[in-house]
């Protein structure tokens, strides 16, 4: 251990199990963001574990867990060299099952990490410190970076770990029951929840409550354990280190499968989308919305999780927090907003223009202002033609509402675009000669490029709801039409304050033609590349 001076001294005794760790173990902290320049690692774990007792007395000591597991290896240690047994699973504390008092807790560091290291000493080998000199381990000199990164449990690696055959007891049922769980009130403890399956987070959340262990330690006891123990199996199993699933370079090495299979848990293909709240309304409810035909199945294949639309639970929005007025189970964010609030990931509009802002659609909506909405536009969701009343919402079976819902999804049509041949071949813009000869745009060419981009896109195709709505990208403002008004019908020459600041032809024409190549990130023609659009005149 050629750094020995700045390891704390925790020792070289810490075994592998924090090394799925999301984000660090028992009271310590994975460090998210650099601490000092030098080796970037993923593996600096700052030990704070005493400030559950109060104010520390030192700075916490960077613990490097990866270079510990290394030497425990080769001395041919595993991790019950630091790590007690609880239920057959290895627990995240150090040394201890449970935290009694500081003077217990801090004992027990510093005589276990101490100790190892003399020992270590005695027997000829390279080790941490063994003096008394409180600032060998809590220092603020660090002698690394940390490159930790987040482990996201997506689609992919969820459907290896519930087809693979490494898992104790094999099958895809008894995979399930390996992680998800419920609470039984009955016999107060832990049991499989099949056809029940949700997110870890929907019940452990960053901090402790009550029983229920953070996210933090929930993920390090059952995933670490399962790999140790799939690992001593000498079959396939996840990383044994930090380094292996929380650094940007080993995470980019991990097998993709990119066709994953639908899991079915007793989904709804296809769901109704009603006020549910409907204490909240009366027979004369004005603003009762009318329903929406949402695409469950789409939006899985859409998604890496379920955890993008249900956050909390798998419950629907409506039923289970995000009532018509708002209520404190949803933060007091009401129904609508959960729905429409165009700054947040978490609403399905938010959602939108997120993919609304890769580069084959913005050349588009990045133009268009947000918020912009019309009647056109809500009825991408919300279905014309059918009226709801309260005592219908109320009459309505699940199994109504699916069959409606189904119905609904399959009438919709890919609206497509004009007859490419229909459409003029070359634009010349010629309003504005002066220095430069008018712009001969390829019109015909840029329509069949940019509707390529989009054709194969559900969501295009749900929310481009005539031929002409993929041509207003560029002629906004005017009716969707084979035919749309000229540019200068609108802009004038110059600038006009008068008319909602609309910018005069030259900048309408610049804004629109480089803006959209910037949005799409196309290098050519640049922007200073005048001669590239414009023949310049002699």
């Amino acid at each position: 251990m050629k750094k020995g001076r700045f390891l704390l001294r925790l020792g070289a005794v810490v075994a592998l199990l924090v090394t799925f760790s999301l984000t660090g173990i028992e009271a310590m902290g994975v460090v998210k963001q650099p601490v000092a320049s030098g080796e970037p690692r993923a593996d600096i774990i700052m030990i704070d574990s005493l400030k559950a007792f109060g104010k520390l007395e030192e700075v916490p000591v960077a613990f490097f867990h990866d270079q510990h597991t290394d030497a425990l290896k080769k001395q041919g240690k595993d991790c019950t060299a630091c790590h007690e047994t609880e239920k057959d699973r290895l627990s995240t504390k150090f040394k201890r099952l449970k935290d009694v008092d500081m003077g217990s807790v801090k004992e027990t560091y510093h005589a276990n990490c101490i100790g190892c290291h003399k020992e270590m000493r005695s027997a000829g080998q390279e080790a941490g410190p063994t003096d008394v000199s409180c600032r060998s381990c809590h220092s603020r000199d660090v002698k690394a970076s940390s490159n930790w990164k987040a482990i996201n449990m997506d689609k992919s690696l969820h459907y290896r770990h519930t087809a693979s055959d490494s898992i104790p007891k094999g099958g895809q049922e008894a995979n399930c029951a390996a992680c998800h769980h419920k609470f039984d009130e009955q016999t107060k403890k832990l049991i499989p929840a099949p056809g029940e399956e949700g997110s870890c987070s929907y019940c452990h959340k960053a901090e402790v409550i009550k029983d229920v262990k953070n996210i933090r330690n929930a993920s390090h006891i059952a995933c670490v354990n399962c790999h140790v123990n799939v690992a001593a199996q000498k079959a396939d199993t996840g990383p044994l280190t930090c380094q292996g699933c929380h650094s940007a370079e080993m995470q980019g090495k991990i097998k993709v499968v990119k066709d994953v299979p639908r899991l079915k848990r007793n989904q709804p293909d296809a769901v109704l989308l009603t006020v549910a709240d409907t204490k909240a309304l009366t027979l004369d409810s004005k603003s009762l919305m009318q329903p929406v035909a949402f695409n469950h199945k789409a939006h899985e294949l859409a998604n890496d999780n379920c955890r993008a639309c249900h956050h909390e639970s798998l419950a629907s929005c409506a039923a289970e927090c995000h009532t018509v007025s708002g209520d404190k189970k949803g933060g007091f964010v009401t129904l609508e907003q959960a729905m429409h609030k165009p700054g947040s990931q978490s609403s399905c509009v938010g959602c939108h223009n997120e993919r609304k802002a890769a580069k084959d659609c913005a050349g588009c909506h990045a133009l268009i202002p947000e918020g912009r909405t019309s009647e056109a536009s809500c009825a991408s969701c919300h279905a014309e033609g059918i009226k709801l009343d309260t005592v219908q919402i109320k009459a309505m079976s699940k199994e109504d509402k699916t069959a409606m819902a189904s119905a609904m999804i399959e009438a919709r049509m890919p609206a497509g675009t004009f007859n490419i041949s229909d459409l003029p071949e070359k634009v010349v813009i010629a309003d504005l000669k002066d220095r430069y000869e008018g712009a001969e745009f390829p019109h015909r060419k840029i329509v069949e490029t940019m509707y390529a981009k989009v054709a194969k896109s559900e969501l295009a195709s749900a929310f481009h709801t005539s031929k002409g709505t993929f041509c207003q990208g560029c002629h906004h403002n005017s009716p969707a039409s084979e035919n749309p008004p000229r540019c200068a019908s609108c802009h004038g020459k110059n600038f006009d304050a008068t008319k909602n600041a609309r910018p005069g032809l030259k900048a309408a024409f610049h804004q629109q033609c480089i803006g959209c190549h910037t949005a799409m990130e196309l290098e050519k023609p640049a922007a200073t590349a005048c001669a590239d659009c414009h023949k310049e005149r002699k």
